[in-house]
């Protein structure tokens, strides 16, 4: 019979583990779930995976696009191709007062044709200058 306190048992450190959280752990299908998925050979310092469901009754809210709101008094800068073919013009186009979630969410611009293949789309003065050294514009 030895003295003392016991000795415990070695600690298991586990490497890879999966941990399931939901958002109403009664009822899980009201809620959302998340998926953390963890492994100390890929990442040490925590999940490197999470995989977030939303509940079947949730729609993503619509957004609008509002025509004519700039960012900041920033132009918005388009280079684009006339067409896909490899001699096809490179082009800019610049707009002044314009929202560039408006230029993106369109399928017609005026000055752009149908055909084009936009290169570079970005907002900010800086860009023109870079873009028109870039493209010899």
């Amino acid at each position: 019979m030895s003295r003392g306190r016991p000795t415990e048992p070695e600690a298991v450190i586990r490497t890879q583990y999966v941990q399931t959280c939901y958002e109403i752990p009664s009822k899980p299908e009201l809620g959302s779930k998340s998926v953390w998925y963890f492994d100390r050979n890929k990442s040490s310092n925590g999940a490197y995976k999470v995989e977030h469901t939303q509940p079947k009754s949730w729609k993503a809210p619509k957004i609008k696009v509002e025509k004519g709101k700039p960012y900041a008094q920033q132009p918005v800068v388009m280079v684009f191709k006339t067409s896909n073919n490899s001699n096809a013009r490179v082009k800019m186009k610049i707009w002044a007062n314009e929202n560039i979630d408006y230029i993106i969410s369109q399928s017609q611009l005026v000055g752009v044709p149908d055909k084009s293949v936009i290169l570079e789309l970005g907002v900010g003065q800086s860009l023109i200058d870079i873009w028109k050294l870039k493209y010899n514009l």
